[in-house]
């Protein structure tokens, strides 16, 4: 008996990328700067883009006030997602925009299918967050069919919150992660290829303020950057050994990836 049958080359796919960052610094910009972006817009911030970028595809699924009509924008993704993995087209690169809102309408999916009045939490034990669990997930499967069958690149946008890390071996400290639940939040960061954090470069300036003394005061410089590790107080990660900064710019991002793939061949 021989093993030889499992033996094969790798399979150059596009990157599955999810990018985080603060509220205005250039999230959505960064994702519909890809070729033939199709947009699932849970998030209303399209149409400043559409002014600047006009070949974008765009089915619109911002949350309302009421479970119900969550619940239905939530099976519009699913078949939107089924229409694009079955029909004919000419999009590259399917975009949700934004995670922390698709879990939004998970969340009421869930309210709906288990007929619940006040919220998730009335299965109790945490089954309502593992419901909407499955339901964000049936959205990521998707997008990996759409990748693997229709070769298009999945490109995730996600808010940020601080989270405050204790360990036993370290002193406390804060960090920017995910704005999801924590089970969704793990399966996005596995999911994922690069999750990326966009941010404005700061630069810490001292002031001699006499006396011996000095003040430091971080200075905003405009220019926008992404951190790509998570050793800078930033929940991040990447599998194509990128430096720990590069530039913001989905052009740049993608030469890196290739250099990187070509110096491993």
């Amino acid at each position: 008996m021989t093993l030889e049958k499992y033996r094969r080359k790798a399979i150059e796919r596009p990157p599955k990328t999810t990018i985080e960052g603060e509220a205005g610094v250039g999230k959505s910009y960064f994702a519909c700067s890809a070729p033939k972006p199709f947009v699932i817009n849970t998030d209303d911030g399209i149409d400043e883009i559409l002014l600047r970028i006009p070949d974008i595809m765009v089915a619109d699924a911002v949350p309302v006030g009421d479970n119900e009509s969550n619940a239905k924008l939530y099976d519009s993704i699913i078949a939107t997602l089924t229409e694009l993995a079955k029909e004919k087209h000419d999009r590259k690169t399917i975009i949700i925009d934004s995670l922390d809102r698709l879990e939004i309408l998970a969340q009421a999916k869930v309210c709906i299918d288990f007929k619940l009045e006040n919220g998730i939490e009335d299965l109790g034990f945490g089954k309502g967050f593992t419901y909407s669990r499955s339901k964000v997930n049936r959205v990521l499967a998707g997008l990996n069919y759409l990748r693997d069958e229709k070769g298009m690149e999945p490109i995730c946008v996600c808010h940020s919150q601080i989270k405050s890390i204790n360990k036993p071996t370290l002193e406390p400290y804060d960090v920017f992660t995910l704005k999801l639940h924590k089970q969704v939040s793990a399966d996005i960061m596995e999911w994922s290829d690069a999750v990326l954090f966009l941010s404005f470069k700061t630069i810490i300036q001292k002031k001699d303020t006499g006396f011996g003394r000095k003040d430091s005061r971080a200075i905003n410089t405009g220019e926008r950057i992404i951190l790509t590790s998570g050793s800078q107080g930033v929940d991040c990660k990447n599998r194509f050994g990128l430096p720990s900064e590069i530039p913001a710019e989905y052009e740049e991002y993608h030469k890196l990836i290739a250099e990187s793939r070509k110096a491993a061949q």
